[in-house]
């Protein structure tokens, strides 16, 4: 009797530490996961706040938001909110890729468009960003 009430318990240990080591590697994993998510979306807000500032000129603040990466990996897009030096702001969404230099696309009604497109030029000067996980940085 003692021996299966021993065997019992080694299993049971046994199990424990598997489940202990799994859940270890999934948390591990998701850490990393965690930690590429937050290293790729600043490269695309790095990569578009140097297209914004070819595209419009006049910027002094741009805020970056909601941030979204396709699973597969594929298409990134996000919201910005855009402070131009004459207290002029815009707010839209729109997507970008890293090759893009420029970017004029974007989810915006008629009125943005116009006031967008009054705006191209280029912003030679640094300006406020704030990133999407909150840090603010001149770029």
């Amino acid at each position: 009797m003692k021996i299966i009430q021993k065997k019992r318990l080694l299993i049971g240990v046994i199990i424990a530490v598997i489940g202990g080591i799994m859940l270890f590697s999934l948390n591990h994993k998701a850490q990393l996961d965690k930690q590429a998510e937050l290293e790729r979306n600043r490269e695309y807000e790095v990569s578009l706040v140097n297209a914004l500032k070819n595209s419009y000129e006049g910027i002094a603040e741009i805020r970056i938001t909601d941030p979204n990466y396709t699973m597969p990996p594929g298409d990134w897009s996000c919201d910005v909110e855009i402070f131009f030096n004459d207290k002029e702001v815009i707010k839209y969404g729109l997507g970008h890729s890293l090759q893009e230099n420029q970017n004029y696309e974007g989810r915006t009604t008629y009125r943005q468009r116009d006031f967008l497109n009054s705006r191209k030029g280029k912003t030679n000067n640094q300006i406020i960003v704030v990133y999407s996980n909150g840090e603010e940085r001149r770029q």
